[in-house]
This record gives C-alpha cells, sequence and structure tokens, in this order.
C-alpha cells in the first residue's frame, strides 16, 4: 500500500507549482507569470502596423519587469517575475502593453496602464489577471507567495433569505 506523507509535493507537471513559505521574517514576496498575448483583433491598419512587436512591462514600486518583445499578434512569453511586497493593502501591480512596428519603428503604448490590486489574492493559489487592450489582452497569473488569506471568503447569501 502507498503511504502518504505530509508535506504534499504537487506533480512535476503542475501547471503553476505551489510555493511553501517558512515562518519568520521572510519578505512577502508576489509571483507574476506573464503568459501570452492575443490582440488579433487589432485594428493594424488604424495603428499604423506591419510585421508588429509587442511586450509588457509590470512595475510594483520601484520594482520593475519588461518581457522579452514577441514577434506577432499572439506572442508567448511564459516569463515569471517576484516582486517584495511591502504591504498588500496598499501595494498595487501596474500593467502596460506596448506594440512596435518592425518596419517603420512606431513604437506605441497600446490601452491604458492597469493596476491590479493585491489585497485579495490566496496564500498560494494562482489568480488570473488580464491586461485588456485593443484589440484583445494579455495573461497573467499572480500568486501571492506567502501572504493573504488561506481561503476565499464565504459569500454572504443573506439577500436570498426572502426566497
Amino acid at each position: 500500500s502507498t503511504t502518504w506523507s505530509a508535506p504534499f509535493y504537487p506533480p512535476a507537471h503542475a501547471p503553476f507549482p505551489l510555493i511553501r513559505s517558512t515562518m519568520g521574517d521572510e519578505a512577502l514576496k508576489l509571483r507574476v507569470y506573464i503568459t501570452s498575448c492575443n490582440i488579433k483583433k487589432l485594428d493594424v491598419k488604424f495603428y499604423n502596423l506591419e510585421r508588429p512587436r509587442a511586450w509588457v512591462t509590470v512595475t510594483c514600486g520601484e520594482q520593475t519587469h519588461t518581457t522579452q518583445i514577441g514577434i506577432g499578434l499572439d506572442p508567448a512569453w511564459e516569463e515569471e517575475v517576484f516582486f517584495n511586497i511591502t504591504d498588500p493593502a496598499v501595494d498595487k501591480v501596474e500593467g502596460v502593453f506596448f506594440i512596435k512596428c518592425e518596419k517603420n519603428g512606431n513604437e506605441q503604448q497600446l490601452g491604458d496602464k492597469q493596476s491590479y490590486a493585491l489585497n485579495k489574492l490566496l496564500k498560494a493559489k494562482a489568480t488570473y489577471k488580464g491586461l485588456v487592450v485593443p484589440g484583445g489582452k494579455a495573461d497573467m497569473m499572480f500568486t501571492a507567495t506567502n501572504f493573504g488569506d488561506e481561503e476565499a471568503e464565504e459569500e454572504d447569501d443573506a439577500f436570498m433569505d426572502f426566497l
């Protein structure tokens, strides 16, 4: 018979590895995994783009990470970055999407800068965040490695009591 013991480790093929923390004075860390984007519905003539190149910049306080430049309207980055977090109730991550025309050198920010609050993240659970831009979005996963609630808060169904 098979005997299981703690701690349980996920299989190597798990899409997002569980991150275990130790107790103590360890700095709070946020894992941001920038996967890919799909902006195939972008009006490339309006934005004057031929042979587009795209990248994402994410910022948390003074810390910044810029992905490699992806080719086309649906590049895959699969990049991981860790940010130090001072206060999850206050700190935010900001994301900006950029695109460049390889042919004419026209470089521009696509869409608005977007902010993501960290106070609702669950500890060691990957949470999807989308960076919405004209013509599509960029996909990211945020994981609070050693902060956040263990479980989601129970939803209050009291408003349904009259039924």
